[in-house]
């Protein structure tokens, strides 16, 4: 299970990627449940259009900002995914974790994502 669990995941980081609304679509409807919860330190939404127009802001904010994944940990239905987080040059621009919990058909239904950004304490 830890592998579909990875490739729901990673599937989900891809759509927080610069590209078009057609190709995020696509892979949150792949990944995530409609009625999923988002969260972070500066927000939170609820459902596949807030978290669409979440993903947008992002990157209108930080262009071409992407994921990979350091380390990405499952246990029964959730995991914990240790990331950084990339500028279109490659640079680091923040690390973090995300904790996730999936729902019965192996899609995402809760993620709560925590970051640090270089420079600044914790």
């Amino acid at each position: 299970m830890k592998e579909e669990y990875l490739a729901t995941w990673k599937r989900y980081q891809a759509a927080w990627s610069d590209i078009s609304p057609e190709e995020r679509e696509t892979l949150l409807n792949g990944s995530v449940a409609a009625g999923a919860v988002y969260s972070d330190p500066t927000s939170e939404c609820h459902g596949l259009r807030e978290l669409i127009a979440k993903i947008e802001q992002s990157q209108q904010t930080i262009p071409g900002a992407s994921f990979e994944n350091t380390k990405f940990l499952t246990h029964h239905q959730q995991c914990l995914s240790h990331w950084t987080m990339r500028n279109k040059e490659g640079a680091t621009l923040a690390t973090g974790n995300s904790y996730a919990r999936f729902d019965g058909e192996g899609l995402l239904i809760q993620m709560t994502g925590f970051f640090e950004l270089p420079g600044k304490p914790s």
